[in-house]
C-alpha cells in the first residue's frame, strides 16, 4: 500500500466528472456522502474542482451541489486543492461562468477569498483572459464596507494587480467599467510596481500610431462608425436615422469581411485606450497631490518614451503640463526620445510654444554630453530594424542626426565631450560597423541587378534588328504597317533605353566613394531610379515578347497565343512582389514626408 493508492480506487469517480456522468457515480454518492467532497487526485482535486475545471461538465457539478447542500456539507463546497484553489478559483481559469454562478449564489464571500498567491477569482478571471467570467465577477464582487475587515479586491496590490491584467488581457472596455466603479484603483500599485498608466504605455499597438494601417486601412477606418460609451446629445433626427443606418451598415459588413472586422476591432481598441488614458489623468489630478501625480504621471512617461506611445505622454502633458521636465532615466523627455529613437514622441516638441528651446539645452553631467552627442551614437538595435539593409539604416541615423543638429544651439554642434570628442565625431565612431554594412549592402544590390539590367540591355538591342517576320526585299520589315508590330517596337526600345540607365545607375552605386553623406541622398537616389528602370525595363522585355508571338502566331495557333501573353505576366509579378516593398521604402525615405513634423495642433506647453 502507498500513499495515493486511493487516486486509483477514486478513478471512476474522476472520469465521471471529467464526462459529465452523474448517474454512473451517483449511487456511490449515495451509500458515501463523503466521497462528493474527498480530495481524489494526486493534487488533492475534489469531484466538484475537476468538474468545474471541465466546463463542460455543467449537469453533474449542479447535481454534485444540490447533493452537498441537501446532506448539510454546505461548508465543505469550497475545499481547496493541493495550490489552494477552491471550486471558484478554477471556473475563473478556465471561464466557467456558468458554474461561477452556481457557487456564487451557494455563497456570495467567496468571491472576494484569495488563495495562497494572493489571487481572487476576479484576478484569476482577468489573468487568464476570461473575459466573460470577469464581468459577471465584477457585478457579484462588492467592495468592504466602511469599518468591515477583510482585503479590499480593488485596493492595494490586489486592485493594482485586477486594473493592470485587466488591461494586458485587451479587456479596454472592462477597464473602463471597472475605474467608473472604483476610481481609486488607478493610483494603486500592482506585483511588479507598475500601475494602470504604466501598463498602457507599454502597449503602442492600441494607440492610432501603433495600428500600422495602410493607406487603404486608414481610409477603411476613417469610414467605420464605432459607438463611444458616452452620454447621447441632442442631433438633428435625420443625421441621428443616418448614423444608424451607417452604424448598421458597418456592422453587418465586419461580420462578412474578416479585414473589416478585423478594422473595426483597431479603431475600438484605439477609442477605448484613448479613453482610458484620459480617465486616469483625469483621476490622477483631482485626487492626489504633486507628489503622487509626478510619480504616476512620470513612470508611465518614462515607460511610454521607450515604447514611443506618444498619444499617452501627449495627454499626461495637456494634464500636467510641468510632467514634461519629468526625468526620464537621467534626461528630459525629448532627449531620451532621441536616445531610444522615438520620432513620434520627439515631434512633440513642434507643439510646444517658446519653451521648446529648453528641450534640448541639457547637458549629460557625467559624460559631458549634449543632445547631438546622444543623437551621433546607435540606435538601439530594434529601433535600427524598423528600416529595411543597413544603407536604409544609415540614411535614418543620418536623419535623425541632421533634425537634432537643426534644433540644437549652434555652441553645441562643435562641442567636445569629456572625450574631447563633437558630434560629427562621436558619429562616425559608432556607425564605423554600420557604414561597412550599408556598403556591402548596397553593393550586393547593385551587383545582382546590374546582371539583370545587362541581360536586357543585351536583347533588346538584338531584338531591334531581328524584327519578327524578317524584311521585305527593300529592307523594311515585313509587319511595318501592322499595329503590333508598332507596340513590339516602342517596347522594345524602352527596355533598351531603361536598361541602359539601369545599368548605368548601378555602375554609380558600384563606384561610388561611399561617404557618411552620400547615404542620406545620392545612393538612395541611384538606387531608386535603377530599380524603377529595371522595373521598367522587364514590363517593355515582356510586352515586346507578348507583341512578337501574337504577330508570330496571327494566323495559325491563334488560341496559344493569350495563354502565353499571360504567362509574361508572372515574371513582372514576381519582381514586383520580391522588389517593389524596398523601391517603396526607398521612394517613401528619400522622397516621403519627412518622418520629424509636427502630428497636431495641440499645444502642449
Amino acid at each position: 500500500m502507498t500513499k495515493y493508492d486511493y487516486v486509483i480506487s477514486d478513478l471512476p469517480i474522476y472520469k465521471a466528472a471529467l464526462l459529465d456522468d452523474w448517474d454512473s457515480v451517483s449511487q456511490l454518492f449515495e451509500q458515501d456522502p463523503e466521497l462528493m467532497t474527498k480530495q481524489i487526485t494526486y493534487w488533492w482535486e475534489t469531484p466538484l474542482i475537476i468538474a468545474v475545471g471541465t466546463n463542460r461538465s455543467h449537469d453533474f457539478v449542479r447535481k454534485l451541489v444540490d447533493r452537498i447542500v441537501a446532506v448539510g456539507a454546505s461548508d465543505k463546497l469550497f475545499v481547496t486543492s493541493y495550490g489552494g484553489n477552491n471550486p471558484l478559483h478554477y471556473a475563473a481559469k478556465v471561464g466557467n461562468t456558468i458554474d461561477a454562478k452556481l457557487l456564487v449564489e451557494r455563497n456570495s464571500d467567496m468571491t472576494r477569498v484569495a488563495n495562497p498567491y494572493s489571487n481572487s477569482p476576479l484576478k484569476l478571471a482577468a489573468w487568464h483572459g476570461n473575459k466573460e467570467t470577469l464581468r459577471y465577477l465584477l457585478t457579484v464582487t462588492r467592495d468592504l464596507l466602511p469599518g468591515e475587515e477583510g482585503t479590499s479586491p480593488y485596493t492595494g496590490v490586489a486592485g493594482g494587480d485586477l486594473i493592470t491584467l485587466t488591461i494586458m488581457a485587451g479587456f479596454y472596455d472592462v477597464a473602463l467599467d471597472i475605474i467608473k466603479l472604483h476610481p481609486n484603483i488607478v493610483l494603486e500599485y500592482d506585483r511588479n510596481n507598475q500601475t494602470a498608466l504604466q501598463v498602457l504605455a507599454m502597449k503602442p499597438e492600441i494607440f492610432p500610431s501603433g495600428s500600422g494601417l495602410g493607406f487603404w486601412g486608414r481610409f477603411i477606418y476613417s469610414l467605420i462608425h464605432v459607438k463611444k460609451s458616452q452620454g447621447a446629445t441632442k442631433v438633428n433626427v435625420f443625421l441621428s436615422i443616418f448614423s444608424k443606418f451607417t452604424a448598421g451598415f458597418w456592422s453587418l459588413l465586419q461580420y462578412v469581411a474578416p479585414l473589416i472586422k478585423n478594422i473595426h476591432d483597431i479603431k475600438v481598441n484605439n477609442i477605448q485606450s484613448s479613453q482610458l488614458v484620459n480617465s486616469i489623468c483625469k483621476i490622477v489630478i483631482e485626487k492626489v497631490d504633486h507628489d503622487i501625480a509626478w510619480k504616476i504621471l512620470g513612470t508611465a512617461i518614462t515607460t511610454a518614451v521607450t515604447y514611443g506611445t506618444h498619444e499617452l505622454i501627449e495627454e499626461c502633458i495637456l494634464t500636467y503640463p510641468g510632467i514634461i521636465w519629468y526625468d526620464v532615466g537621467g534626461f528630459y523627455l525629448f532627449l531620451a526620445a532621441i536616445k531610444h529613437r522615438q520620432e513620434r514622441v520627439y515631434n512633440l516638441v513642434h507643439q510646444m510654444s517658446g519653451h521648446k528651446v529648453f528641450a534640448a539645452t541639457q547637458l549629460d553631467g557625467e559624460e559631458n554630453e549634449n543632445a547631438l552627442h546622444i543623437a551621433a551614437k546607435l540606435a538601439p538595435p530594434h529601433r535600427l530594424n524598423v528600416v529595411t539593409g543597413a544603407a536604409l539604416q544609415m540614411q535614418r541615423e543620418l536623419q535623425w542626426f541632421q533634425e537634432v543638429e537643426k534644433f540644437i544651439e549652434p555652441s553645441y554642434k562643435e562641442a567636445l565631450n569629456k572625450n574631447g570628442k563633437t558630434p560629427r565625431m562621436v558619429f562616425t565612431d559608432a556607425h564605423k560597423k554600420l557604414l561597412v554594412e550599408g556598403q556591402q549592402w548596397m553593393k550586393d544590390t547593385a551587383s545582382s541587378c546590374t546582371v539583370v539590367a545587362a541581360l536586357i540591355v543585351t536583347m533588346a538591342f538584338a531584338a531591334a534588328f531581328t524584327v519578327p517576320g524578317g524584311n521585305q526585299d527593300d529592307g523594311k520589315p515585313l509587319f511595318l504597317n501592322n499595329g503590333t508590330f508598332m507596340l513590339f517596337i516602342i517596347s522594345d526600345a524602352i527596355a533598351l533605353f531603361s536598361s541602359s540607365t539601369s545599368v548605368l545607375m548601378f555602375l554609380g552605386i558600384l563606384t561610388s566613394r561611399y561617404a557618411e553623406s552620400d547615404f542620406l541622398y545620392a545612393l538612395p537616389k541611384r538606387m531608386t531610379i535603377g530599380l524603377l528602370s529595371l522595373f521598367l525595363s522587364l514590363v517593355a522585355t515582356m510586352i515586346a515578347f507578348s507583341a512578337t508571338i501574337a504577330l508570330v502566331l496571327r494566323d495559325k495557333v491563334t488560341w496559344i497565343a493569350a495563354p502565353l501573353v499571360i504567362a509574361t505576366s508572372i515574371p513582372v509579378c514576381l519582381f514586383g512582389l520580391l522588389q517593389f516593398p524596398l523601391l517603396v521604402e526607398l521612394v517613401y525615405s528619400s522622397y516621403g514626408p519627412s518622418i520629424f513634423r509636427k502630428q497636431n495642433n495641440r499645444r502642449i506647453h
